[in-house]
């Protein structure tokens, strides 16, 4: 509940971000789709992006949803906020996204051993932050090309029960995963 509370802030100061300048142009809708890989300390994977919002003159505010890969599989659900630098057909801009991480895991998978474990714990939800710079390269028609580079941050918690063999008594443990990454992004806004 906190952090659909904080993502309603994050959307209510964005927008009032956007109705600050006087003279610009009329609000226009995007949608910025992207694939992507992230690396980290747990190795690389895969990252796909949807961003749609509207955009008056340099500034833009999205909401977003992904499927991110990286070490359990989850589903990003985020609000994403874009400053362009600049008038030419290539601009620079700087974005950050922060909204909720929810998990999406169906079971695990030993590489060493080669065995399929099954059901995992149960895992609970997390946060998602993705903050970086980038690049459009726009066309006449106003699509673009979008390659970015950002700092990511995921997290969400396992818990699971099982039986002490010393005791016989049931245990319950909770593992805390918070996966720091970097992102590199590659897509197409329309």
């Amino acid at each position: 509940m906190r952090n659909c509370s904080l993502l309603y802030l994050f959307l209510f100061i964005c927008t009032g971000l956007l109705a600050q300048k006087p003279g610009a142009k009329k609000y226009s809708f995007h949608s910025i789709n992207s694939i992507g890989v992230t690396n980290g300390s747990n190795g690389a994977a895969a990252v796909l992006q949807t961003v749609n919002g509207f955009r008056k003159g340099p500034l833009f505010a999205g909401i977003g949803m992904g499927l991110d890969y990286y070490q359990y599989r989850s589903v990003p659900l985020f609000a994403d906020v874009r400053y362009e630098f600049g008038q030419k057909k290539n601009k620079l801009f700087a974005y950050a996204d922060a909204g909720v991480n929810f998990s999406w895991v169906a079971g695990t998978y030993d590489d060493e051993v080669g065995i399929w474990w099954g059901t995992p714990g149960d895992f609970s939800n997390g946060m998602y932050a993705d903050a970086g710079i980038g690049l459009n390269t726009s066309f006449k028609n106003g699509n673009a090309f979008v390659l970015s580079l950002g700092y990511s941050r995921k997290t969400m918690k396992e818990a699971f029960a099982y039986f002490d063999w010393r005791t016989g008594e049931p245990v319950t443990d909770v593992n805390t995963y918070r996966f720091n990454r970097i992102m590199i992004k590659l897509g197409f806004s329309f």
